[in-house]
Order: structure tokens, then C-alpha cells, then sequence
């Protein structure tokens, strides 16, 4: 096994919330990054009434659905991308956040596995699942919708 710990060292997890993004009774959060690179950003900006990107980071990741009907039963969730937040504006439905060039070249394109289960948290602090990340595969170009 080769765990994202082993080919990115992500110094200061303590700076990153995780986003776990999944089906939210109306899209697939796949669906909207292959679509909108800016609706999916928008993904990663809304604020739930509590201020769960609470750090300077969220790493973000996309549960990969298409790969959800396998006989192993495994979870894959693609690289959405490294948001700094610039701001938790009061009284709004969004932080002010701005995608960086950090793991620029993974985005849409590595893989990760971790059977994270439903109804875990889906914006958990970095540090508790950093090291149980294990790569799946990295895809030779950004994931298009095409499997």
C-alpha cells in the first residue's frame, strides 16, 4: 500500500479542515467539478450556520461515486483541490476562499481510498485522517466524466 503521507508531505496538518464532499439529495459533487469549476467552488465556500472551516485550509475531496458498486465495497474520493479561507463574513452563506496552487497537479487526479461512512462528519480536522489515506491510482489527466 502506498498512503498519501508517502508521495505528499503536508506540513502543519493542523491548518486544514477535511471536505468531504457527497451527494446532497441533489447533485453529485463529481458531477458539478467535471461541470463548473467555479460551481464547485462554491461547494467548498458554503457555510452551514456553524463555522466548520474553522483553519486557514480545507482540502478538499469528492467522493467517486462511480466507483461505489464494486464488489470490495471500497470508497474512492478524487482531489478537489487545496482552498485557503480568506474570511468567515457574519450573517452570509459563504466563507470568502480562494483556491492555491498547493497539490496543484493532483487536482482531478489522485485517487484516494478511505471507507469514511455515512453519517461521519464530512469537514473533520485533517490530522485525525491524514495518515489513513491510502492512493488508489493517479489518473493521466483531470478526471472529464469519462470512466
Amino acid at each position: 500500500m502506498i498512503f498519501l503521507r508517502d508521495i505528499w508531505v503536508i506540513e502543519n496538518v493542523n491548518d486544514y479542515k477535511l471536505h468531504f464532499a457527497q451527494y446532497n439529495d441533489n447533485e453529485q459533487p463529481l458531477d458539478v467539478f467535471v461541470r463548473d469549476q467555479s460551481a464547485w467552488q462554491g461547494w467548498n465556500e458554503y457555510f452551514p450556520n456553524r463555522n466548520d472551516f474553522n483553519r486557514h485550509f480545507i482540502f478538499s475531496l469528492i467522493h467517486f461515486y462511480p466507483d461505489e458498486n464494486r464488489q470490495d465495497r471500497k470508497e474512492f474520493w478524487l482531489f478537489g483541490g487545496i482552498f485557503q479561507v480568506l474570511s468567515r463574513p457574519p450573517n452570509t452563506s459563504n466563507y470568502e476562499i480562494e483556491l492555491t496552487y498547493q497539490g496543484e497537479a493532483f487536482i482531478g487526479r489522485l485517487k484516494l481510498h478511505y471507507n469514511h461512512g455515512k453519517g461521519l462528519p464530512i469537514r473533520p480536522k485533517l490530522e485525525t485522517y491524514y495518515n489513513r489515506f491510502e492512493v488508489s491510482e493517479i489518473l493521466r489527466e483531470p478526471y472529464s466524466g469519462a470512466t
